[in-house]
């Protein structure tokens, strides 16, 4: 294979496209099913247990965040494993995987990744809202009467995020309001959750962080430069093995990475800051990025995804990386479609209800 550093670089680039071609398509078939973001409910809360086993919560940040004042965002809701829960509320917090947000007296808006097991929504009863908590062993428990994630989410893009929650009984904590259209991508927002810190622990306490709006491209191009530096580290595994240069590599590397499309849809919202220190992260899903709007708060978007090289150990929290939002503003109309809806008229309500601690 000595032969490939005399090549042309057109030549040498067409060999190292079907050098990496090979072990792309060995995990083709696997992308659907291995993004990060899927199936929080059964890996966020064994990601908790285990961070809480290893050390206690630590620091008050959460990649660049703050905690939040008690009940300061009564309108976030937290999503409960069923299945972790006990009669004692200390129970909550190892049972966290996931964020979402009161719009309505009994309906929860939260991202379709939440309530997803692959291409099927989980069973109501899996699932336990928690309301009213700032620290999560506080708050109402409420069951669940039905889930209704978006006809069009796909597992492959996360296109589409957005899922709905009713409530089998009325919460009695304020709402947040939704937005009147797509909004500007410009300005500053707020993102909220019980989602992993810099230190790889994960907070009892809610945490809040102020980031900005950019456009889409900001992220398109952050994620493009993740791809084309996990594609090198694809090249230069197999390097060894067919005996091709640090140089081919290189030019192989600049012209897939020209060819790559943007990773957002027009249905999504790019969000954080350019050095990556502050961002949302695993277990933060499902929550609100909302804005200030006159008196009031508007929600934005709902916490979908974000990127981060292979060799990472998070896919938050890197420079150029901004995190990857829906754009609420184009579903007003189906949350309000779904929420005219009558109830299904088996119930459905599961969960573990009824606790209360303030």
């Amino acid at each position: 294979m000595k032969i490939i550093n005399r090549l042309t670089s057109s030549a040498a680039v067409a060999l190292l496209a079907t050098a990496a071609a090979i072990p792309l398509m060995q995990s083709a078939s696997a992308q659907e099913t291995t993004r990060p973001e899927l199936n929080p409910m059964s890996r966020v809360p064994e990601l908790r247990s285990k961070a809480a086993a290893a050390a206690a919560d630590s620091g008050d940040r959460v990649f660049g965040g703050e905690m939040a004042d008690k009940g300061e965002w009564p309108f976030q809701v937290a999503l409960l494993t069923s299945d972790w829960l006990n009669a004692d509320p200390n129970s909550q917090p190892d049972a966290q995987f996931c964020g979402g947000s009161l719009i309505a007296p009994n309906w929860v808006l939260t991202a379709a990744h939440c309530v997803s097991d692959g291409t099927d929504t989980i069973p109501t009863g899996s699932v336990t809202i928690l309301v009213g908590a700032t620290h999560l062993s506080e708050g109402t428990r409420y069951k669940v009467s039905q889930i209704i994630a978006h006809e069009g989410y796909s597992t492959m893009t996360l296109d589409n995020d957005i899922a709905l929650i009713r409530l089998a009984e009325e919460a009695t904590a304020p709402v947040i309001n939704l937005p009147a259209g797509p909004g500007a991508d410009a300005g500053k927002a707020t993102v909220i959750g019980w989602g992993m810190k810099e230190d790889g622990t994960f907070p009892s306490d809610l945490m809040e962080a102020e980031i900005d709006l950019v456009p889409n491209q900001a992220c398109n191009d952050g994620i493009r430069e993740i791809y084309a530096y996990d594609l090198g580290l694809i090249l230069r595994d197999w390097g060894t093995r067919m005996k091709y240069s640090e140089e081919s590599i290189q030019a192989a590397t600049k012209t897939l990475s020209a060819t790559m499309g943007d990773a957002l849809t027009g249905n999504m919202i790019c969000a954080g800051e350019q050095s990556g220190q502050r961002d949302a992260c695993n277990g933060d899903s499902g929550g609100p990025l909302f804005i200030k709007e006159g008196d009031g708060l508007t929600q934005v978007g709902i916490v979908s995804w974000g990127e981060g090289p292979l060799d990472a150990s998070a896919a938050c929290g890197h420079k150029n990386a901004y995190g990857v939002y829906t754009r609420l503003g184009n579903y007003v109309d189906w949350v309000k479609t779904q929420m005219a809806s009558e109830p299904p008229a088996s119930g459905g309500s599961g969960g573990v209800g009824t606790i209360s601690k303030g």
